[in-house]
């Protein structure tokens, strides 16, 4: 075995550092989008283009919405809040039923009531594709993310959550600079 101390791990990312010349691209939240993205566009052979198309625009101003009110960290960690809005981009372009997103612990009411508070609207958007093809984006989604779906319904929930903080955060802080 090897008598490391903290000087020589300090030493050795140093020199790993050096020799990248401190060029580190950490993964964001932008890019797991754009690879969960990339992925699904594959799986799903180019069907519902114009709705991933649209999904783009519409993530990034959630993702933002986000990363204003808090960047991504070990909590929140990049991947798991683009799992999340990616999954939720999907049921707002119609492609998911928002039940297929919900984790079992979650009653249907209070899932609804997340994702109208987190997004924002009067209503979730209805699924408008027949269940064959809900099942084939369920699978691509899990193929894209290389997740299984109870981990997806979780990273759903927890991004619905930030969401909805960011939300009320900014609501209260207009709120108050109106007055």
């Amino acid at each position: 075995w090897f008598d490391l101390q903290p000087h020589d791990v300090r030493a050795q990312e140093f020199g790993l550092l050096r020799s990248l010349r401190w060029q580190v691209n950490v993964p964001s939240v932008e890019s797991w989008l754009s690879m969960f993205e990339g992925r699904f566009g594959v799986l799903m052979a180019g069907e519902f283009s114009r709705s991933v198309i649209w999904m783009r625009e519409d993530l990034r101003q959630l993702a933002f919405t986000m990363m204003l009110w808090r960047p991504a960290s070990n909590v929140h960690a990049p991947r798991r809040l683009a799992g999340g809005l990616f999954s939720i981009g999907l049921l707002r372009a119609t492609l998911l039923p928002a039940e297929a997103l919900r984790p079992q612990h979650v009653c249907h009411d209070e899932w609804e009531e997340l994702f109208l508070q987190s997004q924002m609207m009067n209503e979730v958007p209805a699924c408008t594709l027949q269940p064959e093809y809900v099942q084939w984006v369920l699978g691509s989604l899990v193929a894209a993310t290389n997740l299984p779906l109870e981990e997806i319904q979780r990273d759903c929930e927890f991004t619905m959550g930030c969401l909805r903080g960011a939300r009320g955060d900014l609501n209260r802080m207009y709120a108050c600079g109106a007055h």
